[in-house]
C-alpha cells in the first residue's frame, strides 16, 4: 500500500470503530499514520498535500508526534501552508503543539 492508501484506510477504520461513541484502542492505526508521515520531510509533504481536507483535519492531533520525529521547521511551514489551503480547518492548536515538539 502507498502512504496515502495507509492514511485513508486507517482513517476509515478509525471512523468505523469509533461510531456511536465507542472508544476502542486505536494506537495501532494512529501509529501507522504517524510512522508513514515521519519517514522524511519530502515524503510527508507529498502525502499531506494529497490528503483531503477531512483527512488533514482528522490527523491534526497527531501532527505533534510527527513534528517530534521530524524535528523540522519545514514541517511547521507545511502545516501553515495547509492551514492557508484549508481555511475552514482550525489548525492553530495543532500547529502550536507541533512547534512545541521541536527541540
Amino acid at each position: 500500500m502507498t502512504g496515502n492508501e495507509i492514511i485513508t484506510t486507517n482513517l476509515q477504520i478509525i471512523d468505523m470503530m469509533t461510531q456511536n461513541g465507542a472508544s476502542p484502542p486505536l494506537d495501532e492505526y494512529w501509529g501507522e499514520i504517524v510512522e508513514v508521515l515521519s519517514q522524511d520531510f519530502d515524503t510527508t509533504k507529498e502525502l499531506l498535500l494529497k490528503c483531503t481536507p477531512a483527512e488533514v483535519n482528522r490527523m491534526g492531533g497527531y501532527f505533534e508526534d510527527v513534528s517530534e520525529r521530524l524535528q523540522s521547521q519545514k514541517f511547521i511551514d507545511l502545516l501553515r501552508e495547509l492551514q492557508y489551503k484549508y481555511p475552514d480547518i482550525d489548525m492553530e492548536m495543532d500547529i502550536q503543539w507541533a512547534i512545541d515538539a521541536l527541540d
